[in-house]
Protein backbone atom coordinates (compact mmCIF):
# COMPACT_ATOMS: atom_id res chain seq x y z
CA UNK A 1 0.00 0.00 0.00
CA UNK A 2 1.60 3.38 -1.28
CA UNK A 3 -0.33 6.97 -2.15
CA UNK A 4 -1.48 5.46 -4.93
CA UNK A 5 -3.88 2.91 -3.48
CA UNK A 6 -6.62 5.66 -2.53
CA UNK A 7 -6.72 6.30 -6.45
CA UNK A 8 -7.01 2.64 -7.34
CA UNK A 9 -8.57 1.29 -4.33
CA UNK A 10 -10.56 4.09 -1.70
CA UNK A 11 -11.40 6.83 -3.95
CA UNK A 12 -12.15 9.81 -1.20
CA UNK A 13 -14.54 11.95 -2.15
CA UNK A 14 -12.27 14.37 -1.08
CA UNK A 15 -8.14 14.23 -1.17
CA UNK A 16 -5.84 16.74 -0.98
CA UNK A 17 -2.28 16.52 -1.23
CA UNK A 18 -0.56 17.61 2.18
CA UNK A 19 2.41 20.27 2.29
CA UNK A 20 5.43 20.16 4.01
CA UNK A 21 7.22 17.05 5.79
CA UNK A 22 6.02 13.77 4.29
CA UNK A 23 3.99 16.15 1.59
CA UNK A 24 4.73 13.26 -1.41
CA UNK A 25 2.63 10.70 0.82
CA UNK A 26 0.59 12.32 2.95
CA UNK A 27 -3.44 13.40 2.03
CA UNK A 28 -6.22 14.83 3.77
CA UNK A 29 -9.40 12.33 3.22
CA UNK A 30 -13.00 12.29 3.22
CA UNK A 31 -15.16 9.05 2.84
CA UNK A 32 -18.74 8.35 2.88
CA UNK A 33 -20.80 5.21 3.38
CA UNK A 34 -24.10 4.37 4.94
CA UNK A 35 -22.41 4.36 8.25
CA UNK A 36 -21.45 7.91 7.86
CA UNK A 37 -18.22 10.15 7.14
CA UNK A 38 -14.86 10.55 7.70
CA UNK A 39 -12.02 12.96 7.23
CA UNK A 40 -8.92 12.94 8.75
CA UNK A 41 -5.08 12.73 7.49
CA UNK A 42 -3.62 9.86 5.84
CA UNK A 43 0.24 9.39 6.08
CA UNK A 44 1.73 6.45 4.04
CA UNK A 45 5.54 5.17 4.38
CA UNK A 46 8.29 5.20 1.55
CA UNK A 47 8.01 1.33 1.39
CA UNK A 48 4.84 -0.83 0.34
CA UNK A 49 3.03 -1.80 3.19
CA UNK A 50 0.00 -3.62 4.15
CA UNK A 51 -0.42 -2.29 7.48
CA UNK A 52 -2.65 0.45 8.73
CA UNK A 53 -3.42 2.19 12.41
CA UNK A 54 -6.48 4.06 12.43
CA UNK A 55 -6.16 6.72 15.53
CA UNK A 56 -9.57 8.06 16.57
CA UNK A 57 -8.96 11.34 19.34
CA UNK A 58 -11.02 12.08 22.42
CA UNK A 59 -12.72 15.15 23.16
CA UNK A 60 -12.68 17.56 21.44
CA UNK A 61 -10.20 16.12 18.96
CA UNK A 62 -6.83 17.06 19.48
CA UNK A 63 -5.20 13.82 19.98
CA UNK A 64 -4.79 13.48 16.10
CA UNK A 65 -2.62 16.48 16.20
CA UNK A 66 -0.45 15.23 19.27
CA UNK A 67 0.05 11.82 17.80
CA UNK A 68 0.98 13.36 14.34
CA UNK A 69 4.08 15.68 16.40
CA UNK A 70 5.08 12.81 19.06
CA UNK A 71 4.42 9.21 17.83
CA UNK A 72 3.64 9.13 13.75
CA UNK A 73 7.45 9.74 12.27
CA UNK A 74 8.31 6.34 13.90
CA UNK A 75 5.46 4.32 12.72
CA UNK A 76 5.72 5.44 9.07
CA UNK A 77 9.36 4.76 9.62
CA UNK A 78 8.80 0.97 10.20
CA UNK A 79 6.45 0.56 7.64
CA UNK A 80 2.73 1.29 9.32
CA UNK A 81 0.46 3.81 6.97
CA UNK A 82 -1.52 6.03 9.62
CA UNK A 83 -4.64 7.60 9.29
CA UNK A 84 -5.80 10.24 11.92
CA UNK A 85 -9.61 10.85 12.16
CA UNK A 86 -10.77 14.72 12.87
CA UNK A 87 -14.10 14.82 14.53
CA UNK A 88 -17.42 15.76 12.80
CA UNK A 89 -18.31 18.80 13.43
CA UNK A 90 -14.58 20.38 14.35
CA UNK A 91 -14.68 23.75 13.75
CA UNK A 92 -12.68 24.84 10.57
CA UNK A 93 -12.44 28.52 10.28
CA UNK A 94 -12.93 29.14 14.33
CA UNK A 95 -9.84 30.31 16.89
CA UNK A 96 -8.31 26.97 17.05
CA UNK A 97 -9.02 25.35 14.20
CA UNK A 98 -5.36 25.53 12.72
CA UNK A 99 -4.17 23.24 15.84
CA UNK A 100 -7.22 21.03 15.71
CA UNK A 101 -6.85 19.96 12.09
CA UNK A 102 -3.48 20.72 11.56
CA UNK A 103 -4.08 21.48 7.55
CA UNK A 104 -4.21 24.77 6.17
CA UNK A 105 -5.57 23.01 3.06
CA UNK A 106 -8.61 22.07 4.56
CA UNK A 107 -9.38 25.44 5.83
CA UNK A 108 -8.84 26.60 2.27
CA UNK A 109 -11.05 23.89 0.82
CA UNK A 110 -14.16 25.14 3.38
CA UNK A 111 -13.70 28.36 2.02
CA UNK A 112 -15.41 26.55 -0.99
CA UNK A 113 -17.35 24.33 0.53
CA UNK A 114 -19.10 26.61 2.84
CA UNK A 115 -20.27 23.59 5.73
CA UNK A 116 -17.28 25.48 8.13
CA UNK A 117 -17.28 22.42 10.28
CA UNK A 118 -15.70 19.24 9.40
CA UNK A 119 -17.98 16.17 7.52
CA UNK A 120 -20.44 16.06 4.93
CA UNK A 121 -23.38 17.94 7.11
CA UNK A 122 -23.96 20.65 9.53
CA UNK A 123 -25.89 18.71 12.24
CA UNK A 124 -23.27 16.42 13.44
CA UNK A 125 -23.71 14.88 17.42
CA UNK A 126 -22.05 12.51 19.05
CA UNK A 127 -23.24 9.67 16.96
CA UNK A 128 -21.32 10.83 14.54
CA UNK A 129 -18.03 10.71 16.10
CA UNK A 130 -19.19 6.97 17.57
CA UNK A 131 -19.02 6.06 13.56
CA UNK A 132 -16.27 7.68 12.12
CA UNK A 133 -14.03 4.17 13.59
CA UNK A 134 -16.75 1.91 11.45
CA UNK A 135 -16.45 4.18 8.49
CA UNK A 136 -12.93 4.36 8.19
CA UNK A 137 -12.91 -0.13 8.13
CA UNK A 138 -15.95 -0.36 5.57
CA UNK A 139 -13.40 1.98 3.27
CA UNK A 140 -10.01 0.34 4.15
CA UNK A 141 -10.39 -3.32 5.43
CA UNK A 142 -11.46 -4.99 2.30
CA UNK A 143 -8.12 -3.75 0.46
CA UNK A 144 -5.69 -4.29 3.89
CA UNK A 145 -4.64 -7.65 5.76
CA UNK A 146 -3.74 -5.96 8.48
CA UNK A 147 -5.95 -2.91 10.25
CA UNK A 148 -5.54 -1.74 13.69
CA UNK A 149 -6.85 0.28 16.13
CA UNK A 150 -5.70 3.02 18.34
CA UNK A 151 -7.54 5.90 20.32
CA UNK A 152 -7.47 8.43 23.36
CA UNK A 153 -10.04 9.05 25.87
CA UNK A 154 -13.39 9.09 23.75
CA UNK A 155 -11.39 7.40 21.05
CA UNK A 156 -11.58 3.80 22.72
CA UNK A 157 -14.96 4.43 22.86
CA UNK A 158 -15.82 4.83 19.80
CA UNK A 159 -13.02 2.17 18.40
CA UNK A 160 -15.35 -0.78 20.18
CA UNK A 161 -18.65 0.79 19.29
CA UNK A 162 -17.79 0.96 15.58
CA UNK A 163 -15.68 -2.50 15.79
CA UNK A 164 -19.02 -4.70 17.20
CA UNK A 165 -21.05 -3.18 14.76
CA UNK A 166 -18.48 -4.38 12.30
CA UNK A 167 -18.08 -7.81 13.42
CA UNK A 168 -22.38 -7.94 13.42
CA UNK A 169 -22.03 -6.83 9.28
CA UNK A 170 -18.64 -8.10 8.45
CA UNK A 171 -17.42 -10.83 10.34
CA UNK A 172 -15.29 -12.54 7.83
CA UNK A 173 -13.40 -8.82 7.43
CA UNK A 174 -12.38 -8.93 11.39
CA UNK A 175 -10.15 -11.32 10.75
CA UNK A 176 -7.55 -8.70 9.41
CA UNK A 177 -7.81 -6.47 12.26
CA UNK A 178 -5.14 -7.64 14.85
CA UNK A 179 -5.79 -5.54 17.53
CA UNK A 180 -7.07 -2.36 19.33
CA UNK A 181 -5.17 -0.14 21.55
CA UNK A 182 -6.83 1.99 24.34
CA UNK A 183 -5.09 5.55 26.10
CA UNK A 184 -6.73 6.75 28.71
CA UNK A 185 -9.65 4.97 27.46
CA UNK A 186 -13.37 5.99 28.56
CA UNK A 187 -15.08 2.33 28.50
CA UNK A 188 -16.26 0.94 31.70
CA UNK A 189 -19.16 0.60 32.64
CA UNK A 190 -21.82 3.32 33.99
CA UNK A 191 -23.38 2.16 37.39
CA UNK A 192 -25.31 4.98 37.71
CA UNK A 193 -27.05 8.77 36.54
CA UNK A 194 -24.94 10.17 38.47
CA UNK A 195 -21.43 8.14 37.35
CA UNK A 196 -18.50 10.54 38.08
CA UNK A 197 -17.50 10.10 33.97
CA UNK A 198 -20.92 11.39 33.02
CA UNK A 199 -20.84 14.13 35.05
CA UNK A 200 -17.57 15.38 34.02
CA UNK A 201 -18.83 15.30 30.00
CA UNK A 202 -22.10 17.08 30.71
CA UNK A 203 -20.36 19.57 32.51
CA UNK A 204 -17.45 20.17 29.68
CA UNK A 205 -20.17 19.55 26.86
CA UNK A 206 -21.58 22.60 28.24
CA UNK A 207 -18.25 24.98 28.49
CA UNK A 208 -17.58 27.70 25.53
CA UNK A 209 -14.40 25.85 25.66
CA UNK A 210 -16.53 23.30 24.10
CA UNK A 211 -18.39 25.20 21.94
CA UNK A 212 -15.57 27.19 20.08
CA UNK A 213 -13.32 23.70 18.89
CA UNK A 214 -16.91 21.66 17.88
CA UNK A 215 -20.12 21.54 17.70
CA UNK A 216 -22.03 18.10 18.14
CA UNK A 217 -25.60 19.28 19.52
CA UNK A 218 -27.04 20.05 22.93
CA UNK A 219 -25.18 18.35 26.04
CA UNK A 220 -27.58 16.20 27.23
CA UNK A 221 -28.40 14.66 24.53
CA UNK A 222 -24.79 13.84 23.64
CA UNK A 223 -24.23 12.70 27.05
CA UNK A 224 -27.05 10.27 26.90
CA UNK A 225 -25.45 9.28 23.87
CA UNK A 226 -22.24 8.78 25.48
CA UNK A 227 -23.69 6.64 28.35
CA UNK A 228 -25.85 4.21 25.85
CA UNK A 229 -22.43 3.60 24.24
CA UNK A 230 -20.43 2.55 27.22
CA UNK A 231 -23.46 0.07 28.04
CA UNK A 232 -23.40 -0.95 24.63
CA UNK A 233 -19.81 -1.76 24.25
CA UNK A 234 -19.51 -3.68 27.79
CA UNK A 235 -22.66 -5.17 27.02
CA UNK A 236 -21.89 -6.44 23.35
CA UNK A 237 -17.70 -6.90 24.13
CA UNK A 238 -17.87 -10.83 23.48
CA UNK A 239 -18.93 -10.39 19.73
CA UNK A 240 -15.60 -9.12 19.16
CA UNK A 241 -13.60 -11.83 17.78
CA UNK A 242 -11.01 -13.98 19.85
CA UNK A 243 -8.08 -13.02 17.64
CA UNK A 244 -7.94 -9.45 18.28
CA UNK A 245 -6.03 -8.30 21.20
CA UNK A 246 -6.56 -5.78 23.27
CA UNK A 247 -3.76 -3.46 25.23
CA UNK A 248 -5.05 -0.58 27.59
CA UNK A 249 -2.50 1.67 28.96
CA UNK A 250 -3.93 4.17 31.60
CA UNK A 251 -2.01 6.99 33.80
CA UNK A 252 -2.21 5.48 37.37
CA UNK A 253 1.15 6.87 39.53
CA UNK A 254 1.54 6.87 43.08
CA UNK A 255 0.91 10.37 43.59
CA UNK A 256 -2.30 12.44 43.17
CA UNK A 257 -0.58 14.46 39.71
CA UNK A 258 0.42 11.18 37.97
CA UNK A 259 -3.19 9.61 37.79
CA UNK A 260 -5.63 10.34 35.17
CA UNK A 261 -7.95 13.49 35.77
CA UNK A 262 -10.47 12.60 33.78
CA UNK A 263 -11.36 9.03 32.97
CA UNK A 264 -10.50 6.48 36.21
CA UNK A 265 -8.23 3.78 35.21
CA UNK A 266 -10.85 1.47 36.58
CA UNK A 267 -12.83 1.47 33.06
CA UNK A 268 -10.02 -0.14 31.67
CA UNK A 269 -10.04 -2.88 33.84
CA UNK A 270 -14.26 -2.95 33.63
CA UNK A 271 -13.93 -3.42 29.84
CA UNK A 272 -11.41 -6.27 30.10
CA UNK A 273 -13.87 -8.13 32.85
CA UNK A 274 -16.51 -7.35 29.73
CA UNK A 275 -14.35 -8.86 27.35
CA UNK A 276 -13.00 -12.09 28.89
CA UNK A 277 -9.60 -10.75 27.78
CA UNK A 278 -6.85 -7.89 27.55
CA UNK A 279 -3.88 -6.46 29.29
CA UNK A 280 -3.54 -3.29 31.22
CA UNK A 281 -0.70 -0.92 31.38
CA UNK A 282 0.03 1.25 33.70
CA UNK A 283 1.68 4.10 33.16
CA UNK A 284 3.35 5.96 35.89
CA UNK A 285 5.17 8.85 34.36
CA UNK A 286 2.88 11.01 33.62
CA UNK A 287 2.04 14.08 35.59
CA UNK A 288 -0.38 16.60 35.61
CA UNK A 289 0.31 20.78 35.85
CA UNK A 290 -2.36 22.97 36.32
CA UNK A 291 -0.27 25.90 35.86
CA UNK A 292 1.03 24.66 32.50
CA UNK A 293 -2.21 23.13 31.11
CA UNK A 294 -0.97 19.85 30.91
CA UNK A 295 -2.85 16.33 32.54
CA UNK A 296 -1.54 13.16 33.43
CA UNK A 297 -5.25 12.39 31.19
CA UNK A 298 -3.24 13.65 27.89
CA UNK A 299 -0.55 10.48 28.13
CA UNK A 300 2.28 12.76 26.42
CA UNK A 301 5.27 10.83 27.76
CA UNK A 302 4.46 7.89 25.75
CA UNK A 303 7.32 7.82 23.74
CA UNK A 304 7.04 6.89 19.98
CA UNK A 305 8.80 3.15 20.46
CA UNK A 306 6.06 2.47 23.06
CA UNK A 307 3.66 3.50 20.59
CA UNK A 308 4.70 1.40 17.98
CA UNK A 309 5.06 -1.61 20.50
CA UNK A 310 1.91 -1.25 21.39
CA UNK A 311 0.21 -1.78 18.08
CA UNK A 312 2.93 -4.37 16.49
CA UNK A 313 1.33 -7.96 16.47
CA UNK A 314 4.66 -9.24 17.86
CA UNK A 315 4.83 -7.36 20.54
CA UNK A 316 2.69 -7.69 23.92
CA UNK A 317 3.46 -6.72 27.68
CA UNK A 318 5.68 -9.60 29.55
CA UNK A 319 2.27 -10.00 32.00
CA UNK A 320 -1.33 -9.44 31.96
CA UNK A 321 -0.85 -5.97 34.70
CA UNK A 322 2.43 -4.62 34.04
CA UNK A 323 3.84 -1.01 34.58
CA UNK A 324 5.58 1.84 32.36
CA UNK A 325 8.22 3.46 35.40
Amino acid sequence: MNARFLKTEVSPEIMISLHGKNSESSFWISQTTNSGTVEGKIFFPDKESDKLVIFEPGFPGGGSTQFEAIWLSKLLDKGYAVFLVRHNGTLIQGKYSANYLNSPERQELDKERGFGVIGSKKDNTLKDWLNEPLVALEIFTPHLSNVILCGHSFGPLALFHSLIEFAKKEPELTKKISRVVSLSGSIGKIRSKIDPILTIWFDHLKTEWARERVEIGDAQISTDIFEAAHIKINKEARIIPKHIEFLAVSSWGDSLDSTDEIVSPIESIDFINSLGRGYLILDKRERGDKKLGRMAHDMEALTSQEILNFVSDSWLPASQISEIV
